[in-house]
């Protein structure tokens, strides 16, 4: 024979391979023939009578589908009577040839077939569990089915219903009134404590931050929480309660049921199993926060003076504080991330990637100022209470910090200079240097040939023993600077106490220098000369004190009189 021919044939005999089975029923005059096609992928079919499951169909039976054959059950199931005074529901056990399975009837009616193939091979199920399991489930459905058409369970059911939902309604105005009353009552709390400034010592320690307007956002936010949770939670149980009222919608409450009772599962499982996670994250952060009250403890003696440690100066001190508390925080941090519950979770990897990476994009700037800050504290460059001079800008430094430098000016303007800033301009620190001998700073004069430099000398020390905040020790000194073409440089140098006077004290010796100078009759020679003027040019004493005079400002003027100024109507 040919290989071809006996190669079709052994392929349509392999298709083609069926097996009969006939068992009589009780109280049935025919019989049930079933035969399975059983090498035939399908997809399973559930089998689901009165809004419950009975089985799953997996196999063929004679060119029918597991779907349709679950199909065929459900009418066969809804032609049973729906009343009756038992239900006996039977699965008779039936094996012919190599293919087994079962017989499932209900008062001697056939309702369908469960094939061995049925079974579910996976979980290990057998014929015998899943016969008495679906025997089990229909006869609940069809004890269901007749408790649905009693109208007395029925008018009890909606009774309980219409009850329960008064209840309900009852319970939302409750809960909808007491929020109101709770959100006015903190609403004329913080309107009263506005009026009257109850708090004004309960802002935070930071800028004088009031956090009156977040607290009583935040128990705004927690009070309407509260208050849709509990809607949610009473009209959740009152639909759970409703459903298990009748028989037909019975499944559906009792899945809403086990929802909410697996949803407590899971989280008091989860609470339970995260509790020696979270006591180790207790116990490594209590430990911590120890570590950084003593350390804070020695450093903060250390900027107070009260401890002297060789390896830490006391102007460094707070910025390495600061510095050590986020180290040591930080490896806490990293210590116990691994006992923190969901750490291990993908989600909560997915948070930790983007915040790095947001950290890492938006952090530039920020670095470039902490770095600076971090070498203007460790150079020592200033210091709280120290008079400098940055850029075009002088005054008291108020505060160094690690992202900038305050400077209170003689104005009582407050500047803020950026450490990247700081760092890069040229600083002149007017205290550093004063502590013993004060701040030393000199005027310049300049005075024609013909006055004797031991005059000009004389003349400059007496002005400076005139002036107010000079100090005596060391006592003030003259330096002829240079002998220029038309005059002789002299510097007056003297030294403050107080380095923050610097400008009203110049301003003083130098109008002493000009009464000097006017009473000797020695001409300063300012602005410059390229001529000796036949007379001294200078301010005779008789001149010093001369009446202020009228200024003019078109038709109406201005009359300064004995010290009082009239300023007349102007256009």
């Amino acid at each position: 024979m040919n290989p071809l021919c006996i190669l079709l044939i052994a392929t349509i005999l392999s298709f083609s391979s069926v097996s009969f089975a006939q068992v009589a029923l009780p109280g049935d005059a025919g019989a049930y023939r079933e035969s399975s096609t059983l090498n035939r992928a399908s997809e399973p079919a559930p089998l689901v009578f009165w809004n419950r499951p009975i089985t799953v169909f997996r196999a063929y039976n004679e060119q029918v589908s597991p779907a349709e054959r679950a199909a065929r059950a459900v009418a066969r199931l809804d032609d049973i009577p729906a009343v009756a005074a038992e239900w006996k529901v039977v699965a008779n056990e039936t094996s012919i040839g190599q293919y087994s399975g079962a017989i499932v009837s209900v008062n001697g009616y056939y309702a369908f077939g469960i094939l061995t193939e049925d079974l579910d091979r996976e979980s290990g199920e057998t014929l015998r569990a899943a016969t008495d399991r679906a025997t089990a489930q229909l006869r609940s459905a069809l004890e269901a089915r007749s408790q649905q058409r009693r109208v007395p369970g029925l008018l009890r059911g909606i009774g309980l219903s219409l009850l329960t939902g008064s209840l309900l309604v009852l319970g939302l105005w409750l809960v909808t009134r007491t929020g109101r009353r709770a959100l006015a009552g903190m609403q004329a709390n913080v309107e009263r404590l506005e009026e009257t400034r109850a708090l004004a010592a309960g802002r935070a320690a930071l800028g004088g931050f009031d956090l009156r307007p977040v607290a009583y956002s935040i128990s705004c936010g927690v009070t309407k929480l509260a208050i849709w949770a509990a809607t949610a939670a009473m009209i959740y149980a009152w639909l759970t309660f409703v459903l298990l009222r009748f028989p037909y919608s019975q499944p559906w409450g009792q899945q809403l049921g086990a929802f909410l009772i697996n949803v407590f599962r899971m989280l008091g499982t989860g609470l339970v199993r995260a509790i020696p996670g979270l006591f180790t994250v207790f116990v490594i952060f209590q430990l911590t926060r120890i570590v950084a009250r003593v350390v804070d403890s020695i450093f903060s003696k250390v900027e107070k003076g009260e401890l002297v440690l060789s390896w830490i100066h006391r102007d460094t001190a707070r910025a390495t504080r600061q510095l050590v508390r986020v180290l040591i925080w930080i490896f806490a941090l990293t210590v116990a991330y691994p006992y923190i519950p969901g750490s291990s979770t993908d989600a909560f990897k997915g948070v930790s990637v983007f915040v790095g990476l947001m950290a890492s994009l938006g952090s530039a700037g920020f670095v470039n100022q902490l770095m600076s800050g971090l070498v203007v504290i460790y150079s020592r460059a200033l210091r709280t209470g120290e008079f400098v001079c940055v850029g075009d800008d002088t005054g008291t430094v108020t505060d160094v910090g690690m992202l900038s430098t305050k400077i209170l000016t003689r104005r009582r303007e407050e500047i803020t200079i950026p450490n990247a800033v700081l760092v890069a301009t040229k600083t002149i620190n007017y205290s550093r240097q004063a502590a013993d001998a004060g701040l030393t700073v000199g005027t310049t004069v300049t005075i024609g040939y013909d006055a004797p430099w031991r005059q000009v000398h004389a003349m400059l020390l007496s002005a400076a023993e005139q002036t107010a905040g000079v100090r005596k020790d060391p006592p003030p000194r003259v330096w002829q600077k240079a002998l220029s073409d038309f005059y002789v440089e002299y510097e007056l140098v003297i030294n403050l106490d107080h380095p923050e006077e610097r400008v009203p004290i110049l301003s003083e010796l130098h109008m002493h220098i000009q009464d000097a100078f006017n009473e000797q009759g020695v001409q300063i020679m300012s602005p410059h000369f390229e001529g000796q003027p036949n007379q001294k040019v200078f301010v005779p004493k008789s001149q010093w004190f001369p009446k202020p005079v009228a200024i003019s400002t078109g038709q109406h003027g201005a009359d300064r009189e004995g010290g009082k100024l009239e300023r007349g109507n102007s256009r």
